[in-house]
């Protein structure tokens, strides 16, 4: 029995120094002096591109009138100050579906739009062959600067602001909001994500591909549904996007922020309220949570008036983040991704009163029986890998699930044979610092999960998912995509690590993979061990069918204090970079990521992230070396 606790202790340790080494690899190498230049290429971002034709051109440095509807009209608001074009006072308007504001192109092109009123309705249908115009398009390197202005666009499939290739666009104190389909959109098609992916809403608020670099501050981006801050198709060293105290807001479906493929959102005090789904990751996608205070000085270069103290906030009437990675090639193993979801200071839940105004049912009644399975949980991870990592995060959910893993229930689920689940990244939840009620349901039988506490309290169950149990949840509704295979050979479950300081209340029944406790860690309930009652020792891994019982009721929550009023930022200050030495104005440098917390276990980075790699790999290869060593001893002695 000593010698299968330390195989197991050792295997353990071995699975973690590997994840950790990943985990390294993945993170962003630190550029020299802490500063990030622009990315490299960027190249076409799935095809799109900024409209030739608008109200306002704007192309290399210069206005060109002859790509304007009307040639110079509204040219008595435009001024130069040095190299940069300012356009103040602005008052759009516009009826036609296809009509854009402003398209400003060229890395010579720099625009001050300020105190602008766009508003962009559409009074005629439109039919599906037409192309929904944007406020504000941005193309090849331009950089675009908006303040103190009100940007509105209605109707389906269009764009408010519009972000391409390698361009940088920075909002200050302004709001950006797209309304969503009327009766004159009836017949622009519903977006593929709509039922693909199921997401429902029309348009997107803010809309960023390709290299760019996108930043709010102290501003409102709000959709009627599918998307507020959106990200799309990152090229070359990937994309950024930026929100400093700022509301992403979809209210009646959609998201409040995306981070795609290779995409990085960054929130700094801010809020994502969505009908549906706080903030969604797919693939490799990148959403790292501050309070305003972690935002380091070359974000705040681009911020007008003075900081402000807030924390940030994802909630979600559906769930406040989900994590995906689709698979429209059924491609299994090889699309098989990792987002990661790192969080600080900040507070994530779920809400029953945000209603999405789609009824999912109309897809029919396994999807919605779907859709009200997985509503209220806090992370809902759909048939991918993921890396989630908390730091005092206050956390609800109406469902009593912090953390839900599934297998994925859209046209695009990716979905792994047996024995494929050794060979993708867990599903890793660390959480440290925190006290949160609610249960950990690992559903997603085809890939592992860890989870580690740390100095944290957890009351609730932490439930380790099968095949059958899975299966049997929807063997009333015939046969739908998500039940996959009924012969799955393998039960990974939940690898729980309880470190110092840490205290499990276990609220029902709960199952695991592998326990182990750090010398002082408590577990509330009883526990088994392949049937067998366990009183488990500090330090030591225990692996096989672990069962633990327990009726610790949480107490009630108390009523959260109302949310102080969000700080006025002055609105009379301009950027150094714009008004006070415009001619010297660059393209803004994206700032270094935020320190990003690595699993526990890993050794601290010293600067030569190849270095503390490679010896966690050796590490890790010499303990799998103890273990096969010991196993052979073992068996030649069986074997005489």
């Amino acid at each position: 029995m000593k010698r299968q606790r330390i195989l197991s202790l050792l295997i353990c340790l071995a699975l973690v120094f590997t994840h950790t080494a990943l985990a390294l690899d993945e993170m962003p190498p630190a550029p020299p002096g802490g500063m990030m230049g622009p990315p490299p290429g960027g190249g076409p971002g799935g095809g799109d591109a900024a409209p030739a034709e608008a109200a306002i051109v704007i192309a290399d440095g210069a206005e060109d009138t002859e790509s304007e509807y009307e040639p110079g009209a509204y040219g008595a608001n435009i001024t130069r100050q040095g190299d940069v074009l300012v356009i103040e006072g602005l008052d759009m308007t516009s009826s036609d579906y296809t009509f854009n504001g402003l398209t400003v192109t060229g890395p010579d092109s720099f625009v001050r739009l300020r105190k602008a009123n766009i508003r962009l309705g559409v009074t005629e249908p439109a039919s599906g062959d037409d192309k929904g115009g944007a406020a504000v398009n941005l193309d090849n390197g331009a950089t675009v600067y908006i303040s103190d202005s009100n940007l509105i666009v209605d109707g389906a499939a269009r764009y408010v602001t519009a972000a391409y290739n390698d361009a940088t666009l920075i909002v200050n104190d302004s709001l950006v909001q797209s309304t969503g389909s009327n009766e004159n959109t009836l017949e622009i098609a519903e977006p593929f994500s709509n039922e693909a992916l199921l997401i429902s809403g029309t348009a997107r608020a803010n809309f960023s591909i390709g290299a760019t670099k996108t930043y709010y501050f102290n501003s409102t981006c709000t959709a009627e549904g599918w998307a507020a801050l959106s990200t799309d198709s990152a090229t070359g060293d990937g994309l950024d996007l930026f929100a400093y105290n700022t509301d992403g807001i979809a209210e009646h479906g959609g998201y409040g922020a995306y981070a795609d493929t290779n995409c990085r959102v960054w929130l700094f005090g801010s809020r994502l309220t969505a009908a549906e789904i706080g903030a969604i990751i797919s693939k490799s996608g990148r959403i790292n949570v501050r309070s305003t205070g972690a935002a380091d000085d070359v974000t705040l270069m681009y911020l007008e008036g003075d900081p402000v103290e807030a924390d940030s906030a994802l909630i979600g009437g559906r769930n406040a983040v989900m994590i995906h990675a689709p698979d429209m090639m059924g491609q299994g193993l090889w699309a098989a991704d990792c987002g990661t979801f790192l969080a600080e200071d900040a507070y994530i839940g779920t809400a029953e009163d945000l209603k999405s105004t789609k009824n999912y049912y109309d897809y029919g009644e396994a999807v919605g029986a779907y859709i009200d399975y997985v509503s209220g949980s806090d992370f809902l991870i759909r048939s991918t890998s993921a890396t989630i990592t908390l730091k005092n995060v206050e956390m609800e959910s109406y469902n009593n699930t912090l953390v839900h893993t599934v297998l994925n229930a859209d046209s695009m689920g990716n979905f792994l044979a047996p024995g494929d689940g050794n060979q993708v990244e867990p599903v890793y939840v660390q959480m440290e610092d925190m006290d949160v009620s609610g249960d950990i349901r690992h559903e997603d039988y085809q890939r592992r999960m860890v989870v580690n506490l740390k100095n944290t309290t957890l009351s609730g169950n932490i439930v380790s998912g099968t095949m059958e149990s899975w299966n049997d949840t929807w063997k009333d509704y015939g046969d739908v995509n998500w039940v996959v295979d009924d012969s799955f050979d393998a039960n990974y479950g939940v690898s729980l690590n309880l470190l110092e300081g840490s205290v499990w209340n276990v609220t029902g029944e709960s199952s695991l993979s592998l326990l182990t406790l750090a010398e002082g860690a408590v577990v509330n309930g009883e526990i088994t061990l392949d049937g067998e009652p366990l009183a488990p020792e500090a330090n030591v891994t225990y692996q096989g069918e672990i069962l633990v019982t327990g009726d610790y009721v949480p107490p009630e929550p108390e009523e959260p204090e109302e949310e102080p009023a969000r700080e006025e930022a002055e609105t009379t200050s301009q950027p150094a970079a714009v008004t006070e030495t415009p001619s010297a104005a660059p393209e803004p440098e994206a700032p270094a990521p935020a320190p990003e917390p690595v699993p526990e276990q890993a050794p601290e980075q010293d600067g030569h992230g190849g270095i503390v790699t490679a010896a966690v790999i050796v590490l890790a290869a010499a303990a799998l070396g103890i273990c096969v060593g010991i196993f052979m001893k073992k068996r030649k002695k069986q074997d005489q």
